[in-house]
């Protein structure tokens, strides 16, 4: 049903704002397909941003031993949070250039001075994040791909929407226009 009525044909009836709405379809649809390598570029430059930020080993980020300098306060108990956050205290562990360094890092609730605990550090010897998973990171690729040919989607459905509105107000026009001039013919005639 819908090719046939946007299809291309030189059918007399069909009247110049068909033609345009048309027009405007196999522009949506143009749209959406041409979004598709945008989509992919933008996907895989999220995806090695990511890659690059998790980097491990030297130069980017690692994971050292760590010695609580100080006793770890209680964790705390919530239900909110996702994950819960580890309480933090200070330690000593060696940076990357070999010195040693002082900080506050996440340690498990009461744990004792002296404790040793793994940390992730970046390439100047700073407490960081853990790297992020791969499978994380592939998602988010995926994820901004998609979000841009669903916003290329969003673009070219209201534009198409606009477009008919448009067409279809000028439609109106022209009918409007076409009964005035049929309603004076049939009362300039008089049946007698």
């Amino acid at each position: 049903m819908l090719t046939r009525r946007y299809r291309w044909d030189r059918n007399p009836l069909r009247r110049r704002t068909d033609r345009l709405e048309s027009a405007l379809v196999v522009a949506a649809v143009l749209l959406v397909l041409v979004s598709v390598w945008p989509a992919v570029l933008a996907g895989r430059a999220t995806y090695g941003a990511g890659m690059a930020e998790t980097r491990v080993g030297p130069g980017g980020r690692q994971q050292v031993t760590a010695t609580l300098l100080r006793d770890a306060p209680p964790a705390r108990a919530t239900y909110g949070e996702m994950p819960p956050q580890l309480p933090r205290t200070q330690a000593r562990w060696t940076g990357p250039d070999g010195a040693a360094r002082t900080g506050e890092v996440a340690a498990p609730g009461l744990a004792r001075s002296g404790t040793a605990v793994r940390i992730w550090i970046d390439a100047e010897g700073r407490p960081a994040t853990a790297p992020k998973k791969p499978l994380e990171i592939v998602i988010r690729g995926a994820g901004m791909a998609v979000f841009v040919v669903l916003v290329a989607a969003l673009i070219a459905v209201t534009g198409f929407a606009a477009g008919r509105w448009a067409l279809d107000r000028r439609r109106y026009r022209s009918w409007d226009a076409a009964w005035a001039i049929a309603d004076k013919r049939g009362h300039g005639h008089r049946r007698g």
